[in-house]
């Protein structure tokens, strides 16, 4: 087993179970967390508590409590510089919104229970739900230029999406009922700004960074994972100090359903065989360089560098990862290694093309000779080039014809020997700005003449 730092604290009953997404309490349990979390807030001249209340605070009166929370025996005269405590739930705010930037496949989102048709751009808000389905993606982008990314299979709720008026900072929080979601947040220049996320069984805060959260489908443990930055992770639904503990780039922390938090280094990203080849074939495939610590890969596709469009995703218990056939064009792929406990490594990307061109051939005799032919797929104009050989594979080709446009070529009176064939294709893009000609050519094959 690999070495990890275990943590135990004492959790309430209601988070020992799976809760799903359609559950409404986890959703005002997690709302009620958030709430109860308090904002400091230091007295300029000419502030006073009642009218700062008046300004920032839901109600009027909301000032009698928070002058009892920081003992303050007269609300209309505090000293300039002193610090005071606000429960976020007492503070004015106005809604922010997150735009979906991109989405693939059967994605759902829903909104006072009403669902909406996603379209690239729209505004979405606090309260929304969010799913995705085998083979679908979705990415959101944030007021603040933060994206959070869906892979398939996942189940997201946006808890909070607000900007806070007294301290002019942003408060969101999400909350994943299954599945995955990648954060990648742009850094805070605010004290008060948050963004968290949470699962049923722990909760993470940044201020700025890349990473993952992720909800085991079968043990409902929670991972955190990061990718860049820091993350503060906690057990349970809060953070109070004793029971959080913060995950630095290259690192992991565990949450299970019975309280423990494990921590664990992420592993180095895998290493692709030839990753720049051209994914000629019907399926894409990786290869990647076994090494023992590795139990299984994941490779996620996108169309852009930034992984915004995500296309496909695949894992694999081995060092093979095969997607079914995706569209010509050029692609982005970042992989990652599992390691034994279930964390997700670090990722590399790589950049690659895909134009789908395939080629076989086959070879028989008639009243005429003998006839070759050979059978291909992918878009774009395809010339093809015919080789035989006698006796070896490395002898000087007997027949050579290229820039042929035909699938068959019929050869007469040939001697008796063995024969040695080969039928390549140069393949040009059907897209008019890729200038990159690609070509590719069959196995030899044996032809054995007798008479």
């Amino acid at each position: 087993m690999s070495k990890r730092r275990y943590f135990r604290y004492l959790r309430v009953s209601i988070l020992l179970s799976f809760i799903p997404v359609s559950v409404l309490p986890m959703a005002a349990q997690a709302q009620t967390a958030a709430d109860n979390m308090q904002v400091e807030y230091t007295f300029k001249r000419g502030d006073t508590l009642i009218a700062l209340s008046e300004k920032y605070m839901r109600k009027r009166s909301d000032y009698v409590a928070v002058q009892r929370l920081n003992r303050i025996a007269n609300p209309r005269f505090i000293p300039i510089g002193k610090t005071v405590s606000i429960p976020f739930r007492l503070l004015k705010y106005r809604q922010s919104e997150a735009s979906l930037s991109a989405f693939r496949g059967n994605v759902v989102i829903a909104a006072d229970g009403q669902a909406i048709t996603p379209v690239q751009g729209l505004e979405i808000g606090e309260g929304s739900r969010l799913a995705t389905s085998a083979g679908s993606f979705l990415t959101l982008q944030l007021e603040d230029g933060s994206r959070i990314s869906m892979p398939s299979n996942s189940k997201m709720r946006i808890t909070r999406l607000r900007h806070i008026l007294l301290t002019d900072s942003i408060d969101y929080e999400l909350a994943v009922d299954s599945g995955r979601v990648r954060s990648k947040i742009t850094p805070f220049d605010k004290k008060a700004d948050r963004y968290r996320v949470r699962t049923p069984v722990a909760v993470s805060a940044v201020r700025g960074t890349d990473y993952r959260t992720r909800v085991d489908e079968e043990t409902g443990t929670a991972f955190s994972e990061t990718v860049e930055g820091s993350v503060e992770v906690a057990a349970g639904e809060s953070f109070d100090g004793a029971s959080s503990v913060s995950v630095p780039a290259g690192t992991g922390a565990a949450a299970t359903v019975t309280g423990e938090l494990a921590m664990a280094d992420l592993l180095t990203p895998p290493e692709l065989v030839d990753p720049a080849k051209v994914q000629s074939e019907d399926s894409l495939d990786f290869v990647i360089a076994p090494r023992p610590a590795a139990k299984a890969h994941r490779i996620l596709i996108s169309s852009d560098a930034g992984f915004v469009d995500i296309v496909a995703e695949q894992r694999s218990e081995s060092n093979m990862v095969s997607l079914d056939g995706l569209a010509d064009g050029r692609y982005f792929g970042k992989a990652t290694a599992f390691d034994e406990d279930g964390f997700e490594g670090m990722p590399e990307t790589y950049s690659f093309k895909r134009q789908l061109s395939t080629l076989s051939g086959s070879a028989d005799s008639g009243d005429f000779g003998y006839r070759f032919k050979w059978i291909g797929a992918g878009s774009g104009k395809r010339t093809y080039r015919f080789q035989l050989m006698l006796g070896s594979t490395k002898s000087v080709p007997i027949v050579d014809e290229a820039g042929l446009t035909r699938d068959v070529i019929t050869l007469s009176d040939l001697p008796d020997g063995e024969y040695y064939w080969r039928v390549g294709v140069t393949q040009y893009s059907s897209d008019p700005e890729d200038k990159d000609v690609f070509q590719k050519w069959t196995d030899y094959e044996k032809l054995t003449v007798a008479g």
